[in-house]
């Protein structure tokens, strides 16, 4: 009787185990856009950017504010650390040996200093769930098309008053970007 009993609450215990956890929330476009009012923020999380010729995993601490964006990149296991300042036509790479300061458009800068697609300026604005207001867009269920781009949010994740992502990303070509963001914080 009590093998009976053990069996039945181990065949209960893995059946709620199974049951897939349901996102908190589903993305919608419209309910971002005030997001983007956000003058100041930051997050940490995990980052994968590939495409046809190379593929990068690290963690990722990115500060916004008006006039700068810090991205800090680590490698696994606390291998390869660079940090990446960029400023209105200037991109600072830091990988704590050397610091090389690059001017023109940041895209181009990081893309060869990473040797993978990172679309820095809109995916400042992506990151918050909401399109780069400098571009045109083609709402798409899930998320976006834009420059190129298809942008989608995979999970939400409520963050005080706010829904933001946790799992976004994002496509073009042979290129695709994973963020899944740990931790948000807004001073």
């Amino acid at each position: 009787m009590m093998r009976q009993i053990a069996i039945l609450c181990l065949l209960l215990l893995s059946a709620c185990s199974m049951v897939p956890e349901k996102p908190l929330e589903d993305y919608q476009l419209g309910q971002m856009q005030h997001l983007q009012q956000k003058k100041q923020w930051a997050f940490e999380g995990r980052l994968a950017l590939v495409d046809e010729k190379d593929s990068v995993s690290v963690s990722i601490a990115w500060q916004h504010d008006e006039a700068r964006d810090d991205i800090e990149l680590v490698g696994p296991l606390a291998q390869g650390r660079v940090k990446i300042s960029v400023t209105a036509g200037r991109v600072e790479v830091d990988d704590g040996e050397t610091r090389n300061v690059y001017y023109g458009e940041s895209e181009r800068v990081v893309a060869e200093q990473l040797g993978v697609d990172m679309p820095v300026n809109a995916l400042k604005f992506w990151v918050l769930g909401g399109n780069a207001p400098e571009q045109t867009f083609v709402e798409q269920p899930g998320g976006f098309y834009q420059d190129g781009w298809l942008v989608r949010y995979r999970e939400m994740q409520k963050v005080g008053e706010w829904l933001l992502p946790k799992k976004m990303t994002a496509e073009k070509d042979k290129a695709r970007i994973k963020l899944i963001v740990d931790q948000w914080n807004f001073p």
